[in-house]
């Protein structure tokens, strides 16, 4: 369950990405650039862009809430409260459009930066030539484990950093985090 502040936290991420895209963008190439820019943000700072776990499909890695959110404004019948999540979002044909601007208190310099480098790489690349490239190590990670338990297809933050070619130092930065989160919870 996401809390309001990651909620807002992630529409505000989403619509920052959505404003590259005014004529909007496929559900593929959004989420394979919040991927990327998820990505090299833990590998250079050790922290998440957004909370939203990542799962291994077909097409590569899918954040899970925003997902889930798009196929509720596409009309499938969903469990969840999305309400808020798409007061600034509208989907039409697998495609995604923005209807307001972001909320830029919940998006970080160094996020932006992140942001604006995987927009300005992956912008002009076919989605299904992104979605071959977001096939890395960790989606390949994740994607093993799937065959001993199908419900094993999250993507770890360690495996993405790893992927993003964190550092070990990095790596054991996030780990650590990772401990402390879990034992304060």
């Amino acid at each position: 369950m996401k809390t309001p502040d990651q909620i807002e936290k992630i529409k505000a991420v989403i619509l920052y990405i959505m404003q590259s895209f005014p004529a909007g963008v496929d559900y593929i190439k959004l989420f394979k650039i919040l991927y990327f820019a998820q990505r090299d943000h833990l590998a250079k700072y050790g922290k998440v862009i957004v909370d939203d776990s990542f799962r291994a499909l077909k097409h590569g890695p899918v954040p899970t809430y925003t997902y889930k959110g798009l196929q509720i404004a596409e009309g499938k019948s969903l469990e969840g409260d999305f309400s808020n999540f798409l007061k600034s979002l509208k989907v039409r044909e697998k495609k995604v459009y923005a209807t307001s601007l972001p909320d830029m208190d919940y998006v970080s310099g160094a996020e932006k930066r992140s942001l604006d480098a995987s927009i300005d790489k992956y912008r002009n690349i076919d989605p299904y030539d992104l979605s071959d490239l977001s096939h890395d190590s960790a989606w390949k990670e994740a994607i093993e484990r799937m065959q001993d338990d199908p419900q094993k297809n999250f993507i770890t933050i360690i495996d993405m950093a790893r992927a993003g070619n964190a550092s070990k130092e990095m790596v054991d930065y996030i780990r650590e985090k990772q401990i402390l989160k879990n034992a304060l919870s």
